[in-house]
């Protein structure tokens, strides 16, 4: 299962070991979409609130999806991780596109 919670901040949940693919969108505070150049670099990372340790980090495809696959989270343990998503601009600038966000790795039954 994969699910992103609009009414919750984009809080993603995923089931431990299945497959997910994010269409990242940019958009500027006026609301006008940002055109993202052949260039700029859109990461994710995912990691245990209050953690150092990257659990998780995806760049996205130039067709600017994040693709997750089984083996991403298959070695992970169940629970609450952060996320956030970073946009690094061909021009060298550096946005957070997506805030520390709620992250949550749902069990698996059938392995």
């Amino acid at each position: 299962m994969f699910n992103i919670d609009r009414r919750k901040y984009n809080k993603i949940m995923l089931t431990r070991g299945d497959s997910a693919s994010i269409l990242v969108e940019v958009y500027d505070l006026d609301g006008k979409q940002y055109e993202i150049q052949a260039d700029d670099v859109i990461t994710m990372s995912v990691k245990k609130p209050g953690s150092d340790f990257i659990a998780i980090e995806k760049t996205a495809t130039p067709e600017h999806y994040i693709i997750f696959n089984p083996e991403d989270t298959a070695g992970l343990n169940i629970g609450i991780y952060q996320y956030q998503v970073e946009l690094r601009t061909v021009n060298g600038n550096v946005y957070t596109i997506v805030t520390p966000t709620i992250f949550e790795l749902t069990e698996d039954i059938i392995n």
